[in-house]
């Protein structure tokens, strides 16, 4: 029972971390909720498998290949198209998505690939971060 806590103790603050960085504060509670859920499917995918102990009646992937699902449908309805015809909030429906996978991969137990992953996403929103300050920068001085 500890496990579960700290893998969804640990998914939550992950997912408020990414909606931190993503600089959309409102939507912290989202990417936590997203991340927490994901974390909850795929371990109660995983110990409902252990319980019935007879592979050729239950699947546990097929529980948290639904959150891929449903973040597809959820990311489709952030993404909107401007008066200008530009795609709008696509980065924050792909962290969205990203999230979640993260939540699956602490409900799996698989913590040292969610701890590189985490560290590539925080490189990704930094430097991403630093590039459009720059264009913006130059932009403004022409």
């Amino acid at each position: 029972m500890k496990l579960y806590m700290i893998q969804l103790i640990s998914a939550a603050v992950i997912g408020i971390l990414i909606g931190k960085v993503s600089n959309k504060s409102p939507t912290a509670r989202t990417f936590a909720l997203i991340c927490t859920g994901a974390a909850l499917i795929t371990i109660v995918s995983i110990e409902y498998f252990k319980v019935v102990s007879f592979p050729w009646l239950s699947d546990p992937g097929r529980l948290t290949a639904q959150v891929v699902s449903a973040l597809g449908f959820i990311g489709t309805g952030l993404i909107w198209i401007s008066e200008e015809n530009k795609a709008q909030e696509l980065s924050i429906a792909a962290s969205l998505w990203v999230t979640a996978i993260l939540g699956v991969f602490i409900g799996a137990g698989l913590y040292k690939i969610t701890a590189a992953a985490i560290v590539i996403l925080l490189i990704i929103f930094w430097s991403c971060n630093h590039i459009i300050k720059y264009k913006n920068k130059s932009r403004s001085l022409k």
